[in-house]
């Protein structure tokens, strides 16, 4: 009777939250609903986490949820709701299909999956989050469903890398890498409703174990590891005596057989000298605000999306998730490389020789997941400065070719270009830094090649006109 409820139920919320993820991140981003996006990602564990940091709220309190619903009925989350959980169930399901391959029971690879966890959470307190922009699932998938619809490499990379790995060891990045797959599978240790088996009644014929997603259940001792098991339910189904249960239990997680107390004295060890690397590692990725004076930053920056407050803030909050970038309606958000240093890579910043951030327009800021970009309504939006353009005399069109141009001029919608007399009836913009809010339209549209005429330069603190 579970089997018939719980597996159909699963595999319905799973299918559905994954559409609407995949759409979320086409080409139709655009023009999905605001509301639409925030229920999405509102169970989006490190995003809420990371949100909920900066604003206290119901908003951005996901993360609490998912704790709760994993108190109660274990890791449900990494197979309902987490997007690349479910992208490598439909790996391992098709290894099944094609090469009949059964899965065996794997002994749990504690001591990395601590470590990971460690040098995965310690830097954020050093205002860090480099292992979480490339660890986090969410992120992850994101990087991949956003860059498939333009064939970037590193999304096919991602996308094969995620599909073989799955496809071989199913789901062994969630169980020893994921940092949000470790952590709630600590949490589920004491989670009230859980999947057992009942060895007076099983057999241990080993479906079970040749079905499980996770490699949790040793079937000759009748024992599953619920802190691995990711509510696949497909154990459920699969026991011909009807041995495996999903129910209500106060029992201790069972002990792993033949496990002595000196190993896991030496895990406990291992696991104290890690946290201490991983805090040297944390030094050392810390940013260079902890260190330099704002006095002391560079001189160029790349421009931010409006919302993001400084470059310290941003680079702290974003995952790089590239959420912003899929929903842009000009496309001006891209990935960056190196433009915010090591620790901000593929995170987003406008490319004004793709396009220009439009003035009306809020759509990125209601979206990001993680407070990167801070909500706010249009008229604020409209007095936030993200840049500030710089005409270069000496490449314009009108004094190196004597040729009448007024595209910058015309295209300002904040009306902070003013074209002042030059030569004869010819005229030059000059830019009014108290109007200028950085949108790039004027860089956009300016007609000289490849160097423009003017052009946005970042600013390292985002500052409110008027």
């Amino acid at each position: 009777m579970q089997s018939a409820i719980l597996k159909p139920l699963r595999s319905s919320l799973a299918a559905l939250y994954f559409l609407l993820t995949v759409l979320m991140f086409s080409q139709l981003a655009s023009f999905l609903p605001s509301q639409t996006v925030r229920c999405i990602t509102w169970l989006q564990f490190i995003p809420s986490v990371l949100k909920f940091s900066t604003t206290v709220s119901i908003g951005a309190s996901g993360f609490i949820m998912v704790i709760l619903i994993t108190l109660l009925f274990g890791r449900v989350y990494c197979s309902f709701v987490c997007p690349l959980g479910i992208l490598q169930d439909i790996s391992i399901v098709t290894s099944a299909i094609l090469i009949k391959k059964t899965n065996s029971y794997k002994r749990p690879l504690s001591i990395i999956s601590f470590t990971v966890l460690g040098i995965s959470i310690l830097p954020v307190f050093f205002h860090n989050i480099f292992f979480l922009n490339f660890l986090d699932p969410f992120a992850l998938s994101g990087k991949i469903l956003s860059g498939l619809r333009e064939a970037l490499f590193m999304s096919i990379l991602l996308l094969l890398f995620f599909a073989l790995l799955s496809f071989f060891k199913k789901r062994w990045y969630c169980n020893v890498i994921c940092p949000v797959g470790i952590f709630l599978g600590l949490l589920s240790r004491i989670s009230l409703f859980r999947i057992s088996i009942e060895g007076g009644r099983c057999s241990g014929c080993g479906r079970c174990e040749s079905v499980c997603k996770s490699n949790c259940i040793d079937s000759p001792e009748h024992r599953l590891d619920f802190d691995r098991c990711v509510g696949c339910m497909d154990c459920l189904d699969s026991c011909p005596e009807k041995a495996i249960r999903y129910r209500f239990t106060l029992a201790k997680k069972e002990t792993i057989p033949n496990k002595g107390e000196a190993e896991d004295v030496s895990r406990r060890n291992f696991i104290k000298t890690s946290v201490g690397g991983a805090a040297a590692v944390a030094g050392l990725m810390a940013p260079a605000r902890l260190f330099a004076s704002p006095g002391q930053a560079e001189e160029t920056h790349p421009v931010m999306p409006p919302g993001a407050i400084s470059i310290w803030h941003f680079t702290e909050k974003c995952t790089a998730c590239q959420l912003c970038i899929s929903s842009c309606p000009t496309h001006v958000l891209q990935p960056s490389f190196f433009e915010y240093g090591l620790s901000g890579i593929f995170q987003p910043a406008m490319d004004f020789k793709r396009s220009f951030c439009k003035y009306d327009c809020i759509r990125c800021l209601e979206v990001c997941p993680t407070g990167a970009l801070q909500r706010s309504e249009l008229p604020y939006k409209k007095k936030i400065q993200i840049g500030l353009a710089v005409f270069e005399k000496n490449q314009c069109l009108v004094v190196e070719q004597h040729k009448p141009c007024a595209k910058c001029s015309e295209h300002c919608e904040a009306k902070a270009i003013e074209l002042m007399p030059y030569l004869g009836e010819l005229k030059i913009p000059k830019v009014d830094s108290k109007l200028c809010n950085g949108c790039g339209a004027c860089e956009f549209y300016c007609p000289v090649k490849p160097d423009k005429a003017i052009c946005v330069e970042g600013n390292v603190y985002q500052r409110k006109l008027g």
